[in-house]
C-alpha cells in the first residue's frame, strides 16, 4: 500500500511541475487562474445551491495558481543559473569536450544527477597532446595520417583544382558514393563519374570494388574512380580493370599532387593540413571524435554519446 501510496503522489500536479520545464508550472498556474476566475463563477455561481461551493473553489484555485507561479520562478532561475554555469564550464574545457547531458522531461533521478554534475568540480582534463607541425610537402605519410573526411574533402579539392566540378555527399549513408563529379556540357548537372574514398589503413578488397561497380549501374554512369591511401588487393585490382573503374593508391595520387601548379599544390597541401587534420570525425554528426578504450582496445568514440552512437575502429599507428 505504501509504494501504491508513493507512486500516486509522485504523479500529482505539483510533484510534475517540481520535475519539469518552468514552463509547465507557468501553464499550470493560468490554469488555476482560468479555473477560479471564469469556470467555478460560471458553473456555480450561477446557481443558489451550489454558490456556497464557489466560495470554497475560488480561493483554493487562487492558491494553487501562486502555489505554480512560486515554482515556475524558481525552476526558471535554476534552468537560467545552471545554463550560465554548464556554458562557462563548455567554453573552458573546449569544443571537443563532451558537454553536459539534459536529463529528460519528468525524469527525477536524471536531475538529481543533473544538478550533481553542475555544482560538482570539474574533473582535471588529461594532459594534451603536443601539436603536429604542419608539413612543408607532400608524402605517402601525410596522406596516411589525413583522418577520412579530411581526405574526402581533400579528393574533392583535387578536382576542383583540375577544373572539374565536383561535390561531396551529406555525412551519413553516403549510398557508395563520397564524390560526384560533373563534365557534360550540354546537360550541367547529370553527374558524369562518381568517386569512393577509403582513407584505411589497410588495402581496399574486392568487395568494396564490386559495390562500387553495382553503384555505377544504379546511378547510370561509365566511369567511377577509387581513392585509397593504402591501396588494393591482387582481385580488387583486376575486377577494376574489366570494369571501367580506375584505381587510385598513395603513390599515384601523391605523384597527382605533385604534379599540380606550384601554387595550386601548397593549396592543397595547407587545406589538407589546417587545424586538427588527423583526429578522424565522427561520420554520424561531423565532431571530432574523442580516443577511448573498451576490453576490446581502444577505438574513436563520439564526444555527443550516448546522443550519438558514432565510433571508429583506431589505427594500428595511433595505437602504438
Amino acid at each position: 500500500m505504501a509504494r501504491r501510496y508513493n507512486r500516486k503522489r509522485d504523479n500529482g500536479l505539483i510533484a510534475i511541475a517540481l520535475r519539469s520545464d518552468w514552463r509547465v508550472s507557468a501553464a499550470l498556474a493560468a490554469g488555476s487562474l482560468f479555473v477560479g476566475i471564469v469556470l467555478v463563477p460560471v458553473f456555480l455561481g450561477s446557481s443558489a445551491m451550489l454558490r456556497p461551493l464557489a466560495g470554497v473553489f475560488t480561493p483554493l484555485a487562487w492558491l494553487f495558481a501562486l502555489i505554480f507561479a512560486a515554482i515556475a520562478f524558481m525552476r526558471y532561475l535554476k534552468s537560467g543559473f545552471a545554463a550560465s554555469v554548464a556554458g562557462s564550464s563548455r567554453r573552458g574545457a573546449g569544443r571537443n569536450r563532451p558537454s553536459d547531458r539534459h536529463p529528460a522531461p519528468g525524469d527525477s533521478r536524471s536531475e538529481a544527477a543533473a544538478a550533481m554534475t553542475v555544482f560538482a568540480p570539474a574533473p582535471p582534463m588529461p594532459p594534451k597532446a603536443p601539436a603536429i607541425p604542419p608539413p612543408e610537402d607532400w608524402s605517402l605519410d601525410v596522406l596516411d595520417r589525413i583522418e577520412w573526411k579530411r581526405f574526402e574533402d581533400l579528393c574533392c579539392a583535387f578536382y576542383r583544382e583540375k577544373g572539374i566540378r565536383a561535390e561531396t555527399t551529406p555525412l551519413g549513408a553516403d549510398g557508395g558514393i563520397d564524390i560526384h563529379l560533373f563534365q557534360d556540357q550540354a546537360d550541367p548537372n547529370r553527374a558524369t563519374s562518381i568517386v569512393q574514398c577509403k582513407a584505411w589503413n589497410k588495402p581496399v578488397g574486392v568487395k568494396e570494388v564490386r559495390e562500387l561497380r553495382g553503384v555505377m549501374a544504379h546511378q547510370k554512369v561509365e566511369k567511377a574512380f577509387f581513392m585509397a591511401p593504402n591501396g588494393y588487393t591482387v582481385d580488387a585490382r583486376a575486377f577494376a580493370t574489366e570494369n571501367r573503374i580506375t584505381l587510385l593508391d598513395g603513390k599515384l595520387f601523391l605523384a597527382m599532387l605533385q604534379r599540380l601548379p606550384t601554387e595550386a599544390s601548397k593549396r592543397l597541401l595547407a587545406f589538407a593540413t589546417e587545424g586538427d587534420w588527423t583526429t578522424p570525425t565522427c561520420p554520424s554528426c561531423g565532431m571530432k571524435m574523442n580516443a577511448r578504450s573498451s576490453k576490446r582496445g581502444p577505438f574513436w568514440g563520439c564526444p555527443d554519446y550516448p546522443r550519438c552512437k558514432g565510433k571508429l575502429q583506431m589505427r594500428g599507428a595511433v595505437r602504438a
